[in-house]
């Protein structure tokens, strides 16, 4: 294992880590060299593993040093395919980020990497601004993890005591505080937090302000997402549009209703991980949600209304 080797560039604008850590898996000596310097100049703290069964016992001793797992996807012993669905079927660690790293561009490689529950697929040598963009959307992640189960830890009794949730929204400010509450109501929120969100911010970027996957895309690579969504956002001819998002108990596990006023989309695409989009930075999280998160997920034929179940401890009755 090798620990962070200079400092953190806490001052540059470039450093979005803020000291978290991450756990760097390559067996390529120089690759892995290069790769960690680089997410080190993002004021990240890097370990190292030279191979997947390193890797999975660092985890497993310390399941909550790491806040993303970047690896290798060819590698002796395990490689980062078994890596990661390791990682994604052991409990104290499926949460984590996986991002893969790989000289390879074939679809069924891509395909095989996202199925196994990857974040994202990197092509080596990965651009720094895409190390930065993945790495940077891998952080949001975690930290809407922690802030979900961090709201429950203040106010686990009366979170129990709700049978239904029902909140409205419209933009994109108010994604992140309702999906907290929204997940606040399964004792481990952090398992579905992210799930929550794909769905609730897919109603809202597309339902109310009528973004389409390849405009996103456009805006995410020529960094002007935020901005677009900002002027959308105060657009008049976008204001009458709404969410609903609605939580409920039943049986022993909760479903998640969200409808938006939209004319809806082709939802179809969107259930499974589909190779031809892996080069874009968007489009993945309706089917990692429906892979990883739900144990459920029906759209109704327009595509503007989506029903979510998950179980907490027997199957639903639908």
């Amino acid at each position: 294992m090798t620990v962070m080797t200079k400092p953190i560039a806490q001052s540059s604008s470039l450093a979005i880590g803020q000291g978290e850590r991450v756990l760097l898996v390559d067996d390529d000596r120089m690759s892995l060299t290069v790769i960690q310097s680089e997410i080190e100049d993002l004021g990240f703290i890097v370990d190292t593993a030279v191979n997947g069964a390193e890797a999975y016992a660092m985890m497993r001793e310390h399941p909550d040093r790491y806040s993303i797992v970047v690896t290798d996807r060819m590698m002796p012993v395990m490689d980062g395919l078994a890596l990661t669905r390791r990682l994604k079927n052991d409990p104290s660690t499926s949460n984590v980020p996986v991002v893969l790293l790989t000289g390879a561009t074939e679809p069924a490689d891509v395909s095989a990497g996202l199925e196994a529950g990857a974040f994202y697929y990197l092509t080596k040598p990965p651009e720094t601004a895409l190390v930065r963009s993945v790495l940077g959307s891998a952080l949001k992640e975690v930290r809407r993890q922690k802030s979900a189960s961090d709201r429950l830890a203040s106010h686990q009794s009366a979170f129990r005591n709700i049978q239904v949730l029902r909140m409205t929204l419209s933009t994109p400010d108010e994604v992140e505080p309702v999906c907290s509450l929204l997940s606040s109501l399964h004792d481990e929120p952090e398992k579905i937090v992210q799930g929550v969100f794909e769905l609730v911010q897919n109603a809202v970027e597309h339902g109310v302000l009528r973004f389409g996957l390849q405009e996103k895309a456009r805006h995410l690579e020529a960094g002007s997402w935020d901005r677009a969504l900002a002027t959308r956002s105060r657009d008049p001819a976008y204001a009458k549009g709404s969410v609903e998002a609605t939580i409920l108990r039943k049986d022993a596990g909760l479903v998640l209703i969200v409808k938006d006023t939209g004319p809806g989309f082709d939802w179809k695409r969107f259930l499974a991980a589909d190779p031809s989009r892996s080069a874009l930075k968007c489009g993945r999280g309706i089917a990692r949600a429906n892979a990883f998160i739900f144990d459920k997920l029906v759209y109704n034929q327009a595509g503007n209304e989506v029903t979510a179940a998950i179980r907490q401890e027997r199957p639903l009755k639908w």
